[in-house]
């Protein structure tokens, strides 16, 4: 009976040891699962840094001396390009221009904050100083920007250029006000400022324009008549271009000084259009807004977007314009030059040509249409919020 009952305390003894190990380990697998972080979480940490992001304040070296107030310059305000001056022996030459692309006047003061990425995407260590560059006097000012204006900052770097075998800037950013992020400095040159160089960043000063008349309201009242003259009252032919009774002047972000208004959107008298059942006493429909425009003016994308010039039609010129943004298209029309090519990319504040009379009856004049993307003519809007004309007298 002994021996008969041996082998089965045996297998118990072996049963209840091989449960009590399942027991142990059981909690193990548990623990991993409340501490390992979850798929979501490690993503962003295994992510490379983008050197095409937006920067934020951790790139700068120094911050911006003045804080940002209601009237100041932001980020989404103006468009920032940097261009060498002047190569010298060990120093480099910059500056930094500043365009308000806005139809309202904002300031800076003082000392823009400066900082950069390398080519790794990570913040560069070079030595920074706010000051103006060598044998030049620093004085810091409030400069006011108007419309279409600029403001500039001289820039100059010194001490250990960077070379080939190392890291070079990619992005140099300004921060225009306290408390504001840092906007990128545009520019088609490679800057050999590196880890160990010393960068001077001066003051923003007024536009060189804005230097010469000992009343600054004076020339820019001058600025604002000189640039509003009005073209022909009348066409070659003897028919009036002007259909409209406002004799005001407007500013605006898409195209440089101020000008009248010829022909509005909606029903006119203009012999170019045939009646419009929209419209009463046999009145035409005219589906843009006509600006009077010397030959040459800048005319610039007043919104970020893709650039459309085929399958335009020949009512608008050769040199016609789309922007093309958020299921919104914006033509630009009569154009004499363009200075961007269908498919590419712009931003807000980009030149896209200068105005002309192409396909124009009625002379040099620029025509702005608003419509739905990939809509025709007969889809237009009325582009007066788009375009956003500010009067300048």
């Amino acid at each position: 009976m002994r021996r008969a009952c041996l082998p089965l305390l045996v297998s118990a003894l072996l049963v209840v040891s091989a449960c009590g190990a399942s027991t142990d380990e059981h909690p193990e697998p548990a623990v991993e699962s409340a501490t390992a972080p979850a798929p979501s979480q490690e993503a962003p940490s295994q992510e490379a840094p983008s050197v095409e992001a937006a920067p934020d304040v951790g790139v700068l070296r120094l911050r911006a001396t003045q804080r940002a107030t209601t009237r100041s310059c932001g980020p989404q305000d103006v468009v920032v390009t940097l261009t060498p001056v002047e190569p010298a022996l060990g120093h480099r030459y910059a500056r930094v221009v500043l365009r308000n692309v806005t139809d309202s006047a904002c300031v800076v003061e003082g000392f823009p904050g400066i900082g950069g990425r390398g080519e790794s995407g990570d913040p560069l260590e070079f030595a920074a100083e706010q000051r103006q560059r060598t044998g030049e006097r620093t004085s810091a000012e409030v400069v006011s920007v108007p419309p279409a204006g600029e403001a500039y900052a001289n820039v100059e770097w010194t001490g250990n250029l960077a070379g080939a075998e190392t890291e070079r800037i990619t992005a140099l950013a300004l921060q225009l006000a306290g408390g504001q992020h840092p906007v990128v400095a545009r520019t088609a040159e490679s800057l050999d400022i590196g880890n160990g160089t010393t960068v001077r960043i001066g003051p923003w000063e007024a536009a060189p324009t804005e230097q010469v008349a000992p009343t600054a309201q004076a020339a820019l009242a001058e600025r604002v008549a000189s640039a509003c003259t009005v073209g022909p009252r009348r066409t070659p032919s003897g028919v009036k271009r002007f259909w409209t009774t406002d004799k005001r002047c407007y500013t605006s972000r898409w195209f440089a000084g101020a000008h009248r208004r010829m022909i509005p959107f909606g029903c006119t008298r203009a012999p170019w259009y045939p009646p419009s059942g929209r419209c009463t006493g046999g009145k035409g429909f005219h589906h843009g807004l006509d600006l009077d425009m010397p030959r040459g003016t800048r005319v610039y994308a007043g919104m970020s977007g893709r650039v459309v010039t085929r399958g335009l039609g020949s009512a608008y010129g050769s040199r016609a314009v789309v922007i093309r943004s958020r299921g919104r298209d914006v033509l630009l029309g009569h154009l004499r030059t363009r200075r961007v090519k269908h498919g590419e990319r712009v931003s807000r504040g980009d030149l896209i040509g200068r105005s002309g009379a192409r396909g124009a009856p009625d002379g040099p004049h620029l025509h702005v249409e608003v419509r739905p993307a990939r809509g025709s003519y007969r889809t237009a809007v009325s582009p007066r919020r788009t375009v956003g004309l500010t009067a300048a007298r």
